[in-house]
């Protein structure tokens, strides 16, 4: 009878490789190519225990890493998404004020001082349920997953400003929440392993402490014959796990590269510019046409799929 490696043998032998990723039921829908970097990357963060934070243009597939770090080790994925307005209360924890209003009014027991304690109110937030899954039930919440460890990710980090990054710098080293309303910090009674991945499209500079905490992984689309190279090996990947992609030609998907890269060429800084999401737009659009694609129908998929520019004031 064969055992599961270990999450430690799994990183410790990861090599270059295309991951499948799945859906809910296990089956591939699409594939991740890791390179170098990316082991490399992997590696650091996981052996050092410190998070991961990938940054990069969006559509580089960022997001998507967490995902294949997840189908790499059979654990779950949970994710936190970061809006310019969130708060680290979002997503450590929230207490249902208006219920325990109800509750008041109503009257429902007798002993209203125990009943209407404000921890009966407590509702777990995304990190609280990724670090500490096994106190969850003392909430009345079901666990995000059954599996032996998970994958947080916190996307798009840099949307917020400075003082989420700063208020993460405690939870993310302790693996502890701590509560006004409770004696006790919050931390799970069987110790449960977090991979944790944080994002960030450098829309706004993060602290440099946060940094300092943080494995570091920098993608980029790489320019000229390594960047066609590179977004062909994606194609191959997704076509390779993903059933509703057909098998296009070689020029083609050559084509389809070059003009990625050229388009970015010509973007300037901080402008928008087409990457890897892109191109697989466009790819999955095509696959979608039950004859072969005209030259006056791949026009347009790059002009509404490739050519986007944001619009000026």
């Amino acid at each position: 009878m064969t055992t599961n490696p270990s999450s430690k043998q799994v990183i410790l032998n990861l090599t270059v490789k295309t991951l499948a990723l799945k859906d809910e039921n296990k089956q591939p829908v699409s594939g991740y190519c890791l390179d170098e970097q990316h082991v490399g990357a992997i590696q650091a963060a996981y052996f050092s225990g410190r998070p991961l934070l990938v940054r990069g243009d969006p559509g580089l597939g960022k997001t998507v890493l967490a995902e294949a770090v997840a189908s790499l080790l059979n654990w779950g994925l949970v994710k936190v998404v970061v809006h310019y307005n969130s708060g680290i209360d979002d997503f450590l924890y929230s207490i249902d004020h208006l219920q325990r209003l109800h509750d008041a009014n109503q009257g429902l027991n007798s002993d209203v001082s125990q009943d209407m304690a404000l921890s009966r109110y407590i509702r777990p937030g995304k990190i609280w349920q990724a670090i500490a899954p096994d106190t969850l039930k003392d909430y009345q919440m079901e666990r995000p997953h059954t599996l032996q460890g998970t994958v947080l990710l916190i996307d798009e980090i840099d949307k917020a400003d400075s003082t989420l990054p700063n208020a993460l710098l405690e939870v993310l080293d302790t693996r502890e929440i701590t509560l006004p309303c409770l004696t006790n910090a919050i931390k799970p009674k069987i110790p449960h392993p977090v991979f944790i991945i944080i994002t960030s499209n450098e829309e706004r500079l993060l602290p440099q402490a946060f940094i300092r905490r943080c494995a570091v992984l920098d993608l980029q689309l790489k320019r000229n014959k390594e960047g066609i190279k590179q977004l062909k090996e994606i194609y191959v990947a997704h076509q390779t796990y993903n059933s509703s992609i057909k098998a296009l030609s070689d020029e083609l998907i050559e084509g389809l590269a070059q003009y990625v890269l050229e388009k970015r060429e010509v973007r300037d800084e901080g402008e928008y510019k087409p990457g890897t999401a892109e191109f697989l737009d466009v790819i999955c659009a095509i696959s979608e046409f039950d004859e072969a694609i005209t030259e006056k129908q791949l026009k347009d998929l790059k002009q509404h799929l490739i050519d986007k520019k944001q619009q000026r004031d």
